[in-house]
This record gives C-alpha cells, sequence and structure tokens, in this order.
C-alpha cells in the first residue's frame, strides 16, 4: 500500500480560498457596519437619551413633588392657625353674646321685679282705701244705728260691740 498523499499541500491552505475567505469576511464586516451597526447604535443611542430625559424629567418631578409639599405643608399651618384664630374669636363672640343675654335677662328680672313690687304696692294701697271707704261706710252705718236706737249708755256699749262683732266676721 502505497498512499502518496502529500500532506503539505494539504496541511497549507490554499492562498487563493484565504483570500477570498478574507475579502468575503471583510465585505460581511462592512455590509453588517453599514446595515446593521449604525441603525442598532442610532436606535439605542435614542433609547439612551429617551430614558436619560425620562430619569431628568422624573428627578424633576420629584423636586417639584417635594416643593409643592413643603408649600401644601405651610399652607395647612398657615390654615390651621386662622382656623385657631376664628374658633378663639368665635368663642370671645360666644361669651360676649352670652354676657350681654345673662346682663339682659337680669335686668328683664329686675324689671319685673320692681314692676311687680309697684303692682303689689298699688294693689295694697287700693285695698288699703278700700278698706278705710268700708270701714267708714260701716262707721257711719254704725253711727246711724246708734243715733236711731239712742238709748243708754249701756244700749250704746252693745251696739259698738255688735258693731266689732260684725266688722270683724264674728
Amino acid at each position: 500500500m502505497n498512499i502518496d498523499i502529500d500532506v503539505l499541500s494539504q496541511l497549507m491552505p490554499n492562498i487563493l480560498t484565504v483570500i477570498t475567505q478574507l475579502c468575503a469576511t471583510a465585505v460581511l464586516f462592512l455590509l453588517m457596519y453599514k446595515l446593521a451597526w449604525k441603525p442598532v447604535k442610532k436606535i439605542l443611542d435614542t433609547r439612551s437619551e429617551y430614558e436619560q430625559s425620562r430619569l431628568t424629567s422624573a428627578e424633576e418631578m420629584k423636586k417639584r413633588n417635594e416643593e409643592l409639599n413643603a408649600e401644601a405643608s405651610q399652607e395647612i399651618e398657615e390654615a390651621n392657625m386662622q382656623a385657631q384664630q376664628i374658633i378663639a374669636r368665635a368663642q370671645e363672640e360666644g361669651q360676649k353674646l352670652k354676657d350681654s343675654l345673662i346682663d339682659e335677662g337680669r335686668q328683664k328680672s329686675r324689671q319685673l321685679v320692681e314692676d311687680a313690687q309697684r303692682n303689689i304696692t298699688l294693689e295694697k294701697n287700693k285695698m288699703l282705701e278700700d278698706m278705710h271707704e268700708e270701714v267708714v261706710e260701716i262707721a257711719l252705718s254704725a253711727a246711724e244705728k246708734m243715733l236711731q236706737q239712742k238709748l243708754d249708755s249701756k244700749s250704746d256699749r252693745e251696739s259698738i260691740e255688735d258693731f266689732i262683732k260684725e266688722v270683724s266676721g264674728q
């Protein structure tokens, strides 16, 4: 068996094949660079800018939110202070109104008591005048009876005692 194989030729690549493969690879790299790499890089750069702008706007929104929270907190504090002032004023006005109503009630009460005392005094005076007139009428009646029955001092005494019993209601 005799194998005549040129081992050296088999081990060494053909230069024309190598050059062709290198040229094909270079063309593929150029095509990939022009057709795929630039658009992909452009898309990635655009995406990176978009994400960066979103991060920037998110930070700005966070700062704005913090500012709004601070303003809201300040407004809430101011509103609380105003509410406390309003409550204090309302309490003062309520107390003043209460005091004035109490004073007015006291004045009306005093006026009613004074009016009642005046009415009582007037009624008492009227009753005394009426009683005085009745006593005068009774005394005149008694005197008239006595003059009609003028007998003696004993009968005068009895007449006066009868008159007194009659007046006293016994």
